[in-house]
């Protein structure tokens, strides 16, 4: 999975509206959905600058955006556990949970 996405860039290009955690929200399907989340998070450093982000803007006032991150953050650490069958079928079945409590909030 992880050999064949880019490198990791520098943290700051998380910070920028292509790479919003909400895209995985608003992704047409479940697919999209799941390309998105690989996009945001394809490796270790893009987990901890994400994760970092996300702290930084709760100091500023608590939202959705920070749950998202955060919660986009401990799936992906999940999966750096499992091998790549378990985590591909637990990805799909946690992003539409995700969607779903999303959308419902």
């Amino acid at each position: 999975m992880d050999a064949f996405l880019p490198p990791a860039s520098p943290a700051p290009a998380l910070l920028n509206c292509a790479n919003d955690p909400r895209m995985v929200l608003t992704a047409p399907d479940l697919d999209s959905a799941e390309r998105a989340f690989l996009g945001l998070l394809p490796d270790r450093d893009h987990v901890d600058a994400l994760a970092r982000h996300a702290i930084s803007h709760a100091r500023l006032g608590s939202g959705s955006g920070y749950a998202l991150s955060l919660t986009l953050v401990g799936m992906r650490l999940q999966e750096f556990k499992m091998g790549e069958d378990c985590a591909t079928r637990c990805r799909q079945d946690s992003l539409r949970s995700l969607r779903q409590a999303f959308t419902a909030a």
